[in-house]
Formats: structure tokens, sequence, C-alpha cells
């Protein structure tokens, strides 16, 4: 029988191409305008200790963020394309969990 090797995330994050970086960037810069937004209305969720976006999803600042986390997650072109054909909802759960990883300091307070 084959061995299956698991990948280290360094060899995960070396792989991954200019698709998946664009990527990355982009949903950082969705939480940065979500931030923003929230900030200058005033959208702070006192129970949480952070503020929250239209939706009451807590947000963060993007320095808190680290990039590497986010790009490690999102996969590969052919993975994603053949992941959603086989679950519909494969795309919105991918979402909400980089959601999840950018926001994961709220949660360890």
């Amino acid at each position: 029988m084959h061995e299956i090797k698991k990948k280290t995330r360094e060899e995960i994050l070396n792989e991954k191409t200019m698709r998946e970086r664009n990527i990355t960037c982009n949903r950082i810069e969705e939480m940065r305008i979500d931030y923003e937004d929230a900030v200058r209305n005033k959208r702070w969720d006192k129970e949480l200790e952070c503020y929250v976006n239209r939706e009451g999803e807590p947000i963060v600042h993007q320095k808190e963020i680290v990039y590497n986390d986010i790009l490690a997650l999102i996969p590969l072109s052919g993975e994603f394309y053949s992941e959603r054909e086989k679950d519909k909802n494969y795309e919105k759960n991918l979402k909400k969990l980089v959601r999840d990883v950018m926001t994961e300091k709220i949660r360890r307070r």
C-alpha cells in the first residue's frame, strides 16, 4: 500500500498561485472595508467587544489578520471547482471558514 504523505504548511503555501494570493488579498480588503464602515457607523458589540458588520458578524482590523492563515485555506482552482461540483454549499462554507479564521482573535478573548 502507498502511504499518503501529508503536506506541510510550507509546501501548501508554496504551491499557491497568483489566483489564490489575489483571492486572499480580496478577502482581507473586504474585511477592511467592512471594518471602516462599522467604525464610521459606530457598530460596536459590547458583548463580543468588537465591531460588527451589517449582518452582525464580528470583524477585525486588517492588521489582526494573518495573511498566510487565509492563503492556506484558499483551495487551488481545480480543487475548488471539483469540490463545488460535489457540494453546492462548498463556496458558502469556504467563505464562512475564511471569515472565522480572520476573526479568530476575537473568539480567543
